[in-house]
C-alpha cells in the first residue's frame, strides 16, 4: 500500500500564491516556475473554487490534476494586512512521483515570509521576483543541503559570519569547522540513503531510526531546517504500518457495507478511508475513496428521499 517515492528531496515544478481579500474577489499574486514547460499553468476560477473549498476543511491540501499534484497551504494573515485580507494560499506544483510530505514545513514557513510583503501595493513582476527568492531560499534549500558538498559549503559560509562575532560564536564556528573536517556532514546523506532503502523494503522501524539519526547530525551541525524536515519524515515512516492496516480495514468495511446495500455506512467508511489516504500522502487513493464516498452519499440521499414517498 505504501507508495515508494523517487527521492525525499526532489524539487517541485513551481509555485503560486493566491490572496484571499475580505472586500474583493481572490487575487493571484504571482507564479514562479522551476520548469519552463509549466509556464502555461494558470489558476482559473474553477481550480480556485476547488482549492478554496478544500481549504475550508484542511490547512494543508493535496489536489490531483492531470499529470500534476498541487500541495497547498492556507496561511491565516495575522499582521496589519489582516484588515484587508483573511488569508493566502501558497501552492506547489509537484510531479506524480514526488512525496508531498517533505515540503509541508518549508511551504508553511514560506507563506509566513510572504506576509511581510505589502500584498496590496506590489506589482506582479515585483512579487514574482520575491517569490523566486523565497522559493530558492526556503524550498530549494532543503534539497541542496543533502548533498555533502552543498552542505559543507553552507556550513562554511555560516561560520564566516560567526567568526566575526563574539567569543561564544567564534567557538561554535571553530567546532563546526572541526566537524566538517572530520566529514560528519557526509553521514547525513548516508543515513538518509539507508532510511530510503529501508522504506523500499518496508522496514519502517529501521527507516524511522535512520531518519532520526540523520536529523540528530543535522542538529549537531546547526542545520535546524533540515533536521526539522527529517524528523517529520521519521514520524511519518513509523506511522505508515498502522495507518496502512487501518486503511485496509476501513476499505474492507466499506465494501462489506456496500454489498449489504447499506449505502450510508459505506459512505462513512469511504470518507474515513480518504482521510487516512490523505494522511499517508497517497493522492490516487484519496481521490478514489473521496469520489466513492461522494457518490454513495448522493445515492443514499436519493434512496432515502424516494423511500419516504412510498
Amino acid at each position: 500500500m505504501y507508495k515508494t517515492v523517487k527521492s525525499w528531496f526532489e524539487m517541485p515544478k513551481g509555485s503560486f500564491v493566491i490572496l484571499l481579500s475580505k472586500d474583493a474577489d481572490y487575487k493571484i499574486l504571482g507564479y514562479y516556475f522551476k520548469e519552463k514547460e509549466m509556464s502555461q499553468f494558470k489558476i482559473n476560477s474553477d481550480l480556485f473554487l476547488r482549492l478554496n473549498l478544500d481549504h475550508e476543511r484542511n490547512e494543508f491540501n493535496l489536489l490531483r490534476l492531470k499529470d500534476l499534484i498541487i500541495l497547498s497551504y492556507l496561511y491565516k494573515i495575522q499582521g496589519k494586512q489582516s484588515r484587508k485580507a483573511s488569508s493566502l494560499i501558497f501552492g506547489l506544483m509537484l510531479d506524480e512521483s514526488d512525496d508531498p510530505e517533505r515540503f509541508k514545513v518549508s511551504i508553511k514557513e514560506s507563506a509566513a515570509v510572504i506576509e511581510d510583503i505589502d500584498l496590496f501595493d506590489v506589482s506582479q513582476d515585483n512579487f514574482e521576483n520575491k517569490l523566486r527568492k523565497i522559493y530558492q531560499e526556503n524550498i530549494e534549500k532543503i534539497s541542496d543541503i543533502l548533498d555533502p558538498e552543498s552542505l559543507k559549503h553552507s556550513i562554511i559560509n555560516r561560520t564566516k559570519e560567526m567568526l566575526s562575532g563574539d567569543k561564544k560564536e567564534r567557538k561554535i564556528a571553530q567546532e563546526l569547522l572541526q566537524k566538517i573536517e572530520s566529514n560528519l556532514h557526509v553521514k547525513i546523506s548516508e543515513f538518509y540513503s539507508m532510511a530510503e532503502d529501508a522504506l523500499k523494503t518496508q522496514d519502517y522501524d529501521k527507516s524511522e531510526k535512520m531518519f532520526v539519526k540523520a536529523s540528530e547530525i543535522a542538529e549537531e551541525l546547526l542545520e535546524l531546517e533540515l533536521a526539522k524536515s527529517l524528523k517529520e519524515r521519521a514520524k511519518l515512516s513509523i506511522k505508515i504500518p498502522d495507518l496502512t492496516r487501518e486503511l485496509n480495514d476501513i476499505v474492507q468495511r466499506a465494501r462489506s457495507a456496500l454489498k449489504k446495500e447499506d449505502f450510508h455506512e459505506s459512505y462513512i467508511f469511504y470518507k474515513k478511508a480518504a482521510e487516512i489516504a490523505k494522511e499517508l500522502m497517497q493522492p490516487d487513493l484519496e481521490e478514489e475513496y473521496s469520489l466513492k464516498s461522494k457518490a454513495l452519499q448522493d445515492f443514499y440521499q436519493v434512496d432515502l428521499k424516494f423511500k419516504k414517498k412510498k
